[in-house]
């Protein structure tokens, strides 16, 4: 009696589909896997940036007044700002925005003048008595708001223009918003 078995090219056949088969249900794996992780950092970055714009959208809509002047071209953009607290009962507390190692920051500041020992705040723009200067103190520390950004620009007066770039791996998000101040 003869037994029945597989010859040596049907194995090879079978087994050459089975590679093929795993090796595409693999690459498309990997290919979704790859998909998922770029849209999540996609999602991350942009969500990123739409934190950091409406916080400081709010606080500058809000705000008492600016310091400094600000260009009025986006090619002489500043990449920080500094606002008077338009959200609190003291006067003379100023926001300020600022990038540090790829973060944006957020930090209150007070001024005062030198010669005073209770440092009493006053405005930003207040001239000191002969032979003091005006001081910074920190009210709150530095904390980061936002991260992965490349580049802050901001620019404009009454209208302040703020452009925001942020990049994460090879992905990047450029978001541009005008902001009508209240106070200003």
């Amino acid at each position: 009696m003869r037994e029945k078995a597989f010859t040596l090219n049907e194995l090879l056949i079978t087994v050459a589909i089975f590679i093929i088969v795993t090796g595409a249900i693999y690459g498309g794996y990997n290919l979704s896997q790859k998909a998922y992780r770029e849209s999540e950092i996609a999602a991350e970055i942009t969500q990123n940036s739409r934190v950091i714009i409406e916080r400081m959208n709010r606080e500058i809509r809000q705000a008492k007044e600016l310091v400094g002047d600000f260009p009025e071209e986006k090619q002489d953009a500043e990449n920080e700002i500094t606002l008077e607290d338009g959200h609190v009962a003291e006067p003379y507390q100023y926001i300020h925005y600022f990038i540090e190692d790829s973060t944006i920051k957020r930090e209150v500041l007070g001024f005062y003048f030198s010669g005073d020992p209770e440092e009493v705040l006053v405005p930003w723009d207040a001239i000191p008595p002969a032979g003091q200067s005006l001081e910074v103190k920190t009210l709150e520390s530095a904390k980061i708001i936002g991260e992965w950004v490349k580049n802050l620009e901001i620019w404009g007066s009454g209208i302040i223009n703020v452009a925001l770039e942020l990049q994460k791996n090879d992905k990047s998000f450029y978001l541009e918003t005008k902001i009508l101040g209240r106070n200003f």
